[in-house]
């Protein structure tokens, strides 16, 4: 027990003192709730919550495996990347290389600039408006993708909210723009939650159908996260009440949307549209490679499958009958923030873990699939 104590007295500090630096309140704060419910117990799936799943290779599952040629294309971005910078980076150390992966695809990979007009629109996850993130992200892909031919955008949607709330925002952002889907392309990539909220909008109003053209799940949520089911109370109102963070309004039911028994029936009863092409990037890290504040949720995952990022398990992040790209040595954060190089110190603690070639990544899974839509569909 004396491990939980020091927690709920960093929650009890943080919460009654505030901080002019709100990332910093928030990061601290969601680490002691989830070290409370880490120490304090292991987590077990109740039976009578389960649906009826099976666990089969990918290949029988309805899943596309391109990872040979989606590893041809990220290891030569990243290491054009990296050479413009004076750098040298291990792709292998970056993208892992499962047991039943295929031999390696070779031949050219062009490095142009993008000859086709694609917009490409990213969709955070869980209590990402609770800071604003929207220069980190201006810096981390906008201007990154530009100077290939890309046009970035991120789409702010409520943290907080349930699916279904956000899905009628990013309906709402789609239809405002008439060029999307006519002149321009229309590409989303979604992180976490970003995922769900994305394949609920696509569901429920088929008029997107038409205006989008591929989804890019990037640590999709897409099965849902155990973790939701532990203190989702007392995480929700952390993320809604640390001094000094704002979250947009909402419904406040974020985390009913996470749960993996919310999810496996939604997916049990919904189709996603045949007209669209789906793509999903898993993160699957090393041990090492976890970051300090993800790793009170890693451990209470392993209780199911140590095969997890801190927030989700490998298996539940697959979008069923997508394309599988692979699975990269990444942690839940590090795939799409930067939270390790805040001028904080306290961020830079509990983020330790996010150096990862992210730009490179979302680069490689567009050319990807740029190239993947000049090409009909495999029947």
């Amino acid at each position: 027990m004396s491990a939980i104590t020091p927690a709920k007295d960093v929650l009890r500090t943080v919460t009654r003192h505030g901080s002019s630096r709100p990332l910093c309140t928030l990061a601290i704060s969601l680490v002691a709730v989830f070290t409370m419910y880490g120490c304090a117990s292991t987590y077990r799936i109740a039976p009578a919550q389960s649906s009826a799943l099976v666990m089969v290779p990918a290949n029988q599952a309805g899943i596309h495996d391109r990872r040979p040629e989606f590893r041809n294309i990220f290891c030569a971005v990243l290491h054009a990347r990296t050479s413009d910078e004076g750098l040298t980076d291990d792709c292998d150390q970056r993208l892992l290389r499962l047991a039943d992966e295929a031999p390696l695809s070779t031949g050219p990979v062009s490095l142009d600039v993008s000859t086709q007009a694609i917009t490409v629109m990213f969709i955070p996850g869980f209590a990402s408006d609770c800071v604003d993130e929207s220069k980190q992200a201006k810096t981390q892909f906008k201007d990154h993708l530009a100077r290939f031919g890309y046009h970035f955008e991120r789409l702010r949607v409520s943290g907080i909210s349930s699916s279904e709330s956000n899905a009628q925002a990013i309906r709402d952002a789609i239809l405002a723009d008439p060029d999307l889907g006519t002149t321009r392309k229309t590409v989303i990539v979604g992180h976490s939650k970003g995922v769900v909220d994305t394949l609920v909008a696509l569901a429920n109003y088929p008029e997107l159908q038409s205006r989008v053209n591929a989804v890019i799940s990037v640590a999709g949520a897409v099965g849902g996260s155990h973790l939701a089911d532990i203190a989702p109370d007392v995480a929700l109102s952390i993320a809604r009440n640390t001094p000094g963070v704002q979250c947009k309004d909402g419904d406040g039911e974020a985390l009913q949307s996470l749960r993996p028994q919310e999810r496996q029936a939604w997916l049990a009863s919904h189709t996603l549209p045949e007209t669209i092409r789906f793509y999903s990037i898993v993160t699957l890290p090393q041990p090492d490679r976890v970051s300090a504040g993800l790793k009170p949720g890693y451990n209470l995952l392993s209780d199911i499958d140590p095969r997890n990022d801190g927030i989700l398990l490998f298996y539940d992040q697959i979008i069923p009958g997508s394309t599988l790209l692979g699975y990269v040595n990444a942690d839940h954060w590090a795939v799409a923030t930067n939270f390790g190089s805040s001028s904080y110190a306290l961020v830079r603690a509990v983020a330790d873990k996010t150096d990862f070639p992210r730009q490179a990544l979302i680069e490689a899974a567009l050319r990807f699939v740029e190239q993947d839509l000049d090409h009909p569909p495999d029947d």
